[in-house]
């Protein structure tokens, strides 16, 4: 209501500073000659009362205004005139009408007005409606005003009826909703537990037949399906399939709307699974990101013997909210866990990143060599987590590897790898770290100092006999290090 009352707000604004710009011109210019005919009437009564004044000038004062009267009228304006049609013609054309029809088109709607007056009004109306023509014509700013006025109101009046309408429409549909979405819980739940037999439930279920009641059964049903278990689970896709409310979801999921493919998609995985893997395969490589998505967490809950099958036909990115919920649908539902050291190979990055991460969690040590091999990819995100993974999988065989690839990498892969030495690292590392504490920036040196601090107690010996010289920063180092809030 605030933003729709912020655009009428500054519709009006905008609006009144365009009148201001079109009539500026025309207030001007309507003050111009207001004052230049206050001139002439000035002017007019003054050469009146002097008239006999000027009839006793001698005739030499006549011969000099005889010789400037050819000058005075062509260089001057004639102050012994009054506007004429002329003058009103060139009123007429400075009128703020004039921005939007011609003069001949206003003259003719005047006509036609003052007629219409003359042949169907009465003689008391029609003297006030001809006046009224008139000032309007003369004035047609006040006409442009009014009408602007009107126009304002008008879309002020059709916002409101508008947001009245919708208002009210969305109450009506919660309240219809409400109602009906009571009364099928009660007829589902009547059913499930045996209160009812099917007969006398469909009997129940009112309007079932209606688009919009069967969208709210299978809202309940989604609902119901969510938070039974057990047995009481099997009721819920029976009475999905005895309504044939499977159409509906299908309908929906081919639908050419994003959000309605999900929301099919969702409904045939929970309500009809078996109905449902065919066309997930065809989904799972759509190019709108949430349907794909949908699509590739519905494949994994529909195929647990297999569940990352499709990595083998996809061809669309692996999007990082598809592999977060997989990884909790894996860790809720307890589906089989894959060797994940076979996808390593595949072309898309982000199945490799995902990869990297479940062997990681998993602690899958099947084929580490696979893992080992991502510190030469090309992607620096599949390195950092190749690193990742030697420290959290302790592979100690790696340590030779990872120092030749120091030097090449970017920071924040440098920390990885130091950070791989305080688990992995052995005596025959200290070289290595000794340098990094003595060359690096301070962020690698800190880090190099925690790994030889907790690498071992000869690392950490021989780390305390450096002296200031060699290691300015030493002391503050391992002050920082032994702190136990950091």
């Amino acid at each position: 209501m605030r933003h729709i009352s912020f655009a009428i707000n500054r519709l009006i604004v905008n609006s009144f500073i365009f009148l201001c710009f079109v009539t500026f011109p025309q207030a001007v210019q309507a003050k111009h000659l207001l004052f230049v005919q206050s001139e002439i009437l000035i002017q007019q009564a003054d050469s009146i009362e002097n008239s006999e004044a000027e009839n006793e000038v001698v005739p030499l004062s006549q011969e000099a205004s005889g010789e400037n009267q050819e000058l005075s009228s062509a260089d001057t304006f004639p102050l012994n005139k009054t506007i004429g049609s002329t003058e009103k013609q060139e009123l007429l054309k400075h009128s703020v009408l004039n921005i939007f029809v011609s003069d001949e088109k206003i003259e003719q709607l005047k006509n036609k007005l003052i007629e219409y007056g003359k042949n169907h009004l009465p003689s008391k109306v029609r003297k006030v409606y001809l006046d009224i023509i008139e000032k309007v014509f003369d004035y047609s700013i006040l006409l442009l005003f009014a009408a602007l006025i009107l126009f304002f109101i008008a879309n002020i009046a059709f916002v409101l009826l508008t947001l009245r309408f919708t208002i009210k429409r969305k109450n009506q549909k919660e309240r219809f909703e409400r109602i009906y979405g009571k009364m099928y819980e009660e007829v589902v739940m009547d059913y499930i537990f045996g209160n009812i037999d099917w007969e006398k439930a469909l009997i129940k279920l009112k309007k079932i037949k209606n688009k919009a009641n069967r969208r709210i059964l299978i809202s309940v049903l989604m609902n119901f399906k969510a938070n039974f278990k057990g047995g009481l689970e099997s009721f819920i896709p029976e009475i999905y399939l005895k309504l044939n409310l499977q159409k509906d979801s299908l309908k929906l999921a081919k639908s050419r709307y994003s959000h309605k493919k999900v929301k099919g998609i969702m409904e045939l995985t929970h309500l009809y699974p078996q109905g449902a893997k065919g066309l997930i395969k065809t989904l799972i490589n759509d190019p709108n990101d949430y349907v794909r998505t949908e699509a590739q967490i519905a494949y994994v809950t529909l195929n647990a013997d297999r569940p990352f099958s499709f990595f083998d036909n996809l061809k669309q990115p692996f999007a990082k909210w598809a592999q977060l919920s997989v990884f909790y649908l894996i860790r809720l539902n307890q589906i089989p866990v894959p060797a994940f050291a076979r996808y390593l190979s595949f072309k898309h990055y982000n199945i490799r990143n995902f990869s990297l991460k479940m062997i990681t969690f998993f602690q899958q040590l099947e084929d580490v060599s696979e893992v080992i091999k991502m510190v030469e990819s090309d992607m620096e995100e599949t390195r950092f987590l190749a690193y990742k993974a030697i420290n959290d999988l302790r592979l100690y065989d790696s340590r030779e590897l990872i120092k030749k690839k120091f030097d090449g990498e970017t920071n924040r892969n440098k920390l990885e790898i130091l950070k791989a030495f305080k688990n992995i690292g052995d005596t025959d590392d200290f070289a290595f770290l000794e340098e990094v504490m003595k060359t690096g920036s301070t962020s690698l040196k800190l880090e190099a100092c925690r790994s030889v601090f907790y690498m071992g107690q000869e690392s950490r010996e021989k780390i305390t006999q450096h002296t200031k010289e060699e290691i300015p920063e030493l002391e503050l180092l391992l002050a920082h290090v032994k702190d136990p809030r950091n």
